[in-house]
């Protein structure tokens, strides 16, 4: 599982990597969203997760060109902000955003990133499951 995580807070970023420990991810961290932006164009992810309060680009601009033009335009997303309000809800669900946190909210951060790491499990299962089937009619 590849994630890619944008976010100019640091302790965010070691909760991130406390909770996919386990699972040994590849895990690209960037405290810029231009950065990220860069790296989200070239290089496919089964996750992101970007705050809404980068440096240079906002974590909303940030999808958004991505969604357009990027090799990550179905990536499932979750924004992390310091406040909940109208205006990231709305941004957040007009990006296909799968959810919006705060990123002080770690029990709810940590149900998500499970939650995401057993669908990626069981479409993988399923995907060899496939390939498997194809080679025996073979």
């Amino acid at each position: 599982m590849k994630i890619l995580v944008i976010n100019r807070r640091q302790e965010v970023i070691g909760h991130i990597q406390s909770v996919l420990a386990s699972v040994n991810p590849t895990i690209r961290h960037y405290d810029s969203g231009f950065d990220g932006l860069l790296a989200g164009r070239v290089e496919q992810f089964d996750l992101m997760l970007v705050g809404t309060d980068l440096p240079v680009i906002t974590g909303f601009e940030l999808v958004r060109s991505l969604r357009h033009s990027s090799v990550n335009k179905t990536t499932s997303v979750v924004f992390l902000t310091d406040e909940i309000n109208q205006k990231a809800t709305y941004l957040s669900s007009l990006l296909g955003a799968i959810a919006l946190m705060q990123e002080n909210d770690t029990d709810k951060i940590k149900e998500i990133l499970q939650s995401q790491i057993k669908k990626y499990e069981a479409n993988r299962a399923s995907e060899l499951s496939e390939l498997f089937q194809v080679r025996n009619l073979n």
